[in-house]
């Protein structure tokens, strides 16, 4: 787990500092500040990023949608951008790239950290745009003190419902959603999760045994199996008799 890292890309280093200090403030890591469109290109080919701070009009040959453009096609990585220019034949230019988000400057702290929340829920559902069959190998969940971390999903073991929360309990700690159990399940977007009853969704990577209507996952938790799902679940794992 970690915190969410964020490339900034801005030829004012200036401006860039003041978006690092925001971010470090809001318990973002900033992986490294850029100053052209081609050293951000050659960072993310070479390094890890989550999201990227991207300046439209940046010094060097390739502007900040150009440089976007080769890094969603090669990478993927969602990018938001950051401008001065908001006419309407830059706009095109941007929204053909499928920027997570599109921010005029000068904008404040409420106005970038919101559009990061808002991108990374979003990076959490792309698994539809992606191709057939790839999987998303980790998720974004947001803590309490509003910091996101990084989740693989591997790691979590179950989701409980209760009542209008859920609780998603991993191999190290819990997170609690002000939503329904139902709606986190699609969030994942994973069949190895896997209903048990009406209060709980299990990892089946994670069963470590099975006894009558108990299902005892990694680390000694202990999930009761409702009968009417217990089919379900047994048709998903393969038993020897």
């Amino acid at each position: 787990m970690g915190n969410v890292q964020v490339l900034i890309v801005e030829d004012s280093m200036l401006i860039a500092q003041g978006i690092a200090a925001t971010l470090r403030k809001n318990n973002f890591e900033v992986c490294r500040i850029c100053d052209t469109g081609e050293t951000a290109i050659e960072f993310v080919r070479d390094n890890k990023c989550d999201l990227i701070l991207m300046d439209v009009e940046l010094a060097g040959a390739m502007d900040g949608i150009s440089a976007a453009q080769i890094i969603r096609k090669e990478i993927g990585t969602p990018v938001i951008y950051l401008t001065d220019f908001t006419d309407d034949k830059t706009v095109k230019r941007a929204i053909k790239t499928s920027p997570a988000n599109y921010l005029s400057k000068p904008f404040n702290e409420a106005e970038l950290i919101r559009a990061i929340d808002l991108s990374l829920y979003n990076a959490n559902n792309e698994a539809g745009l992606r191709k057939k069959g790839k999987q998303k190998m980790h998720v974004f969940l947001r803590t309490v003190s509003q910091v996101y971390v990084k989740v693989a999903l591997s790691e979590i073991l179950y989701l409980k419902a209760g009542g209008a929360y859920c609780d998603l309990v991993t191999l190290k700690e819990s997170f609690k959603f002000s939503t329904s159990m139902n709606h986190i399940h699609e969030q994942l977007g994973d069949d190895t999760f896997v209903r048990v009853h009406r209060s709980f969704v299990v990892n089946i990577k994670r069963i470590g045994r099975i006894d009558g209507n108990t299902i005892i996952l990694d680390g000694d938790h202990s999930i009761q199996m409702s009968k009417d799902y217990r089919d379900a679940l047994l048709g998903r794992v393969k038993l020897i008799r």
